[in-house]
């Protein structure tokens, strides 16, 4: 039980951290006026929806995506180029059955060969790749 009740609470205490982490677009745009300001009438638009487009710039996709979990620099063909990773959390289900011959189970006793455990654990997973040459979109990739 005691588990079970400390599962939710690092649940509870893991969205509260993510959601005071994670920025929207709104809020990108409203700390970054001049950045937005200089974007095209279509890369405004497609920032807004949380889109990207090809020959954007790096501040757009900030814009439109936030900031990245990661980014590699590199040269493609003599000309620089970065790519960006963006990462996502994906939950993971674990199961344990434990063989015992007696313990106590929610406060009363319990006589079972075999004890259940689930517990709820997240892994991260890249999630979108954007690939930038000369600071421009090249391409990118994201899951469906």
């Amino acid at each position: 039980m005691k588990n079970i009740k400390l599962n939710h609470i690092y649940l509870v205490l893991l969205t509260f951290f993510l959601c005071n982490c994670t920025s929207t677009i709104e809020s990108r745009i409203q700390e970054n006026p001049t950045m937005y300001s200089a974007l095209t009438g279509q890369e405004k638009k497609a920032v807004s929806n949380g889109l990207i487009l090809r020959g954007m710039s790096q501040d757009a996709v900030y814009l439109a995506w936030g900031r990245p979990s990661g980014i590699k620099e590199g040269n493609s063909n003599g000309a620089p180029m970065e790519k960006w990773r963006y990462s996502s959390l994906m939950p993971i289900m674990s199961q344990r059955f434990l063989y015992n011959d007696y313990h106590s189970y929610h406060h009363y006793e319990h006589c079972s060969p075999f004890y259940h455990s689930a517990n709820v654990g997240y892994i991260p997973y890249t999630s979108a790749i954007v690939e930038f040459e000369n600071n421009k979109v090249k391409s990118w990739e994201q899951e469906k």
